[in-house]
């Protein structure tokens, strides 16, 4: 077996050197730096619902929707724009010669006032798909001024009947003075007759009580008991130099006889040099509903308001 060598190393004598291996920095500054730290923790948990919204809508941010203009407002009719649309009943339509104003059941078109005649005509049309009486829905033309001052109110339709779907009827109603020569707007309004404001009537000596209305050839009385309409009596006289004095004679010879004909009317036709007059007399225990002349005779039991509003809206003046 060969035998081992072994190398010799030579040791040095140092002395054992110190080695740094970490350092502890001041107390102080230590507890500094904790503080901070609690303090921005606590603010964290205080604020965290506030961030966490902040957050929420700055990852979840809509697009901005641009604003879109409202397109133009159309005004086929000419309504006052002041006016709005709350209530259509009180639209004011600036007056234009032939004039249309549309309702969901009724239109008035074709409307004309001539200052000359003192006259203001329009056609009337259903504006259903079935058949409707027109007089019925009491519709009103109010004639305005330029201030919006109300001069004169007119019945819609004066006669009693019925209009199948789109048929219509021409009307011509006199009108003031005033009315045709300062007209600015119109308004077509409906009321009921709780719209209408109450009179009060004397009461006469055998406990009727009399609302009279003329015009300027008519005189109608109308006699209430109770506050109930019972009767009327309708006088008319034209005057041999009246307009179209002949044509008036024949027709009104001719409606006087016809009245002759109907239960509970009796019609009196005098002649004279000077012109004629015409005295019905109408009991509503036995008369229907009608027309004499141009007044209504209404219904029996019908209230004093409502004899006068509606004779005041067909140009006869009621005291």
């Amino acid at each position: 077996m060969a035998k081992k060598k072994y190398k010799n190393f030579k040791i040095e004598q140092e002395e054992l050197k110190p080695i740094t291996i970490g350092a502890f920095e001041s107390r102080k500054k230590t507890s500094i730096g904790i503080f901070i730290i609690l303090t921005i923790f606590v603010l964290v948990v205080i604020f965290l619902p506030q961030i966490s919204n902040f957050v929420d809508e700055y990852l979840n941010e809509e697009p901005t929707t641009p604003a879109i203009p409202d397109p133009p407002s159309e005004n086929p009719n000419n309504e006052d724009p002041d006016d709005g649309d709350d209530n259509i009943d009180e639209t004011f339509y600036a007056y234009t010669a032939n004039l249309r104003i549309d309702r969901d059941n009724v239109v008035v078109s074709n409307i004309l006032i001539d200052p000359t005649t003192s006259t203001i005509s329009y056609s009337v049309t259903n504006n259903t798909s079935d058949y409707q009486d027109m007089e019925a829905l009491n519709y009103y033309l109010e004639i305005y001024n330029s201030d919006r001052t109300l001069i004169e109110r007119i019945k819609l339709v004066n006669t009693i009947g019925v209009l199948a779907s789109g048929a219509y009827r021409d009307y011509t109603r006199t009108i003031s003075s005033t009315s045709a020569g300062t007209v600015g707007y119109l308004v077509l309004v409906s009321k009921t007759t709780a719209d209408y404001p109450e009179v009060t009537l004397t009461t006469q000596t055998d406990s009727a009580s009399l609302l009279v209305c003329t015009n300027a050839h008519e005189e109608v009385t109308y006699e209430f008991v109770d506050n109930e309409l019972k009767r009327l009596t309708s006088n008319v006289a034209y005057l041999s130099t009246d307009t179209n004095y002949q044509e008036i004679y024949s027709t009104y010879q001719a409606t006087s006889s016809n009245y002759n004909l109907q239960p509970g009317l009796t019609s009196s036709f005098f002649n004279s040099s000077s012109g004629f007059n015409i005295t019905t007399i109408v009991d509503l225990e036995e008369a229907t509903r009608t027309y004499i002349f141009n007044a209504d005779s209404f219904t029996l039991n019908t209230e004093p308001k409502v004899v006068n509003f509606e004779m005041e809206a067909l140009g006869y003046a009621c005291n």
